[in-house]
């Protein structure tokens, strides 16, 4: 599939004390395979200072939540591993997240291509405002800003820790429709 660029293939929202703040991979616009660059093939710009930088975002952000701690140093390590394709620092991150819920799936990469006429673009395109009925958990600065919901899924491991998994088991599939 071709890469699409401002998707969530390489972003993320967390909320942060001045806000909600956009967490962006940078990605190298060098061309490859005919020209077209592609999910596969879309590589990290490492040699911007990206890692360090979302590190302290993220640690400013999460610090006093209740269990920033509790993941501190295994997020770490895999924030700053070595990756240099964009989907193999998805899939690594996605992973251990799921690692994080104790969920026991693995995380494969299809061979087959997807139709663009199946994609559903709630799920790429980031640019549509598109809320969902989530129910509210504490969050860092919601006596500030009130509950956001829609921030990267490590808004609720730092907030909610071990619970986290129950909290997504009990969402109910009606409350992902298009307000």
């Amino acid at each position: 599939m071709k890469y699409q660029k401002q998707t969530t293939r390489n972003r993320c929202l967390i909320m942060s004390a001045n806000g909600v703040q956009k967490l962006i991979i940078p990605i190298k616009n060098n061309k490859k395979e005919n020209g077209n660059l592609h999910d596969y093939n879309a590589e990290i710009d490492n040699a911007q200072n990206w890692k360090v930088k979302h590190w302290k975002s993220i640690q400013n952000a999460y610090r006093s939540s209740p269990f920033f701690e509790f993941y501190e140093e295994e997020f770490t390590k895999v924030f700053f591993n070595t990756e240099k394709l964009l989907y193999s620092w998805n899939i690594n991150i996605i992973s251990h997240i799921s690692q994080f819920l104790g969920i026991e799936k693995e995380v494969k990469i299809s061979t087959k291509k997807v139709l663009s006429e199946k994609i559903d673009e709630r799920l790429i395109n980031v640019k549509k405002n598109i809320s969902y009925d989530i129910p509210q958990y504490n969050q860092v600065f919601m006596s500030k800003y009130r509950f956001i919901p829609n921030l990267s899924i490590i808004d609720l491991l730092f907030n909610v820790g071990p619970k986290s998994k129950n909290y997504l088991k009990n969402l109910k599939l009606s409350q992902f429709r298009n307000n």
